[in-house]
């Protein structure tokens, strides 16, 4: 998964947003009145939920150096772990920094942004604008195929027989 904090205007909120790498999928995202950790940490843990329900687990994520996802001593922070880097320990989930002056690390999640600030206020929530990007036809993917579609193609077959299994197990027996 990829992520990074965004900002349209001094004016606009401070905006995430949690990308599966593969399918370009949106799985979380909020917009803030401050880019923080807690908010970051909130919305990864909608991700994850996401993610479960999904019937996968996160092995890892990748960001920026941050302040809010990365403790740098360089930049005064405490040397140890920050909030969120102890909040992926806590998970399993392996933290992969973008280096420093090189956004092509992470960019999916840069490109997106220039969709967000064309686009997202034309609606009225964040969520409605989610909703419409993951259902949009996205050029990187196969013909006509929207990240939604990507993301349910691209799972695994672990994925796909837990899932179905769920649905067996939500089936009523016969009297």
């Amino acid at each position: 998964m990829h992520a990074d904090y965004h900002r349209t205007s001094e004016t606009h909120p401070h905006c995430i947003l949690w990308l599966d790498d593969a399918s370009r999928m949106i799985l979380a995202g909020g917009e803030f009145s401050a880019a923080t950790s807690d908010h970051a940490i909130e919305t990864l843990g909608e991700a994850l939920m996401v993610a479960k329900r999904w019937n996968l687990t996160v092995r890892e994520v990748n960001t920026d150096r941050g302040a809010q996802f990365y403790a740098n001593p360089r930049q005064g922070s405490d040397p140890g772990l920050g909030r969120f880097q102890e909040f992926l320990e806590r998970q399993g989930i392996r933290h992969v920094v973008s280096r420093v002056n090189n956004p092509q690390t992470n960019g999916k999640a840069e490109r997106l942004w220039l969709e967000y600030d064309k686009l997202r206020w034309r609606f009225a929530t964040l969520a409605e604008w989610i909703e419409w990007k993951n259902d949009e036809v996205h050029g990187a993917l196969w013909a006509l195929e929207t990240p939604r579609e990507a993301f349910q193609r691209k799972l695994p077959p672990e994925s796909l027989l837990g899932l179905h299994m769920r649905a067996i197990d939500q089936i009523p027996e016969a009297a």
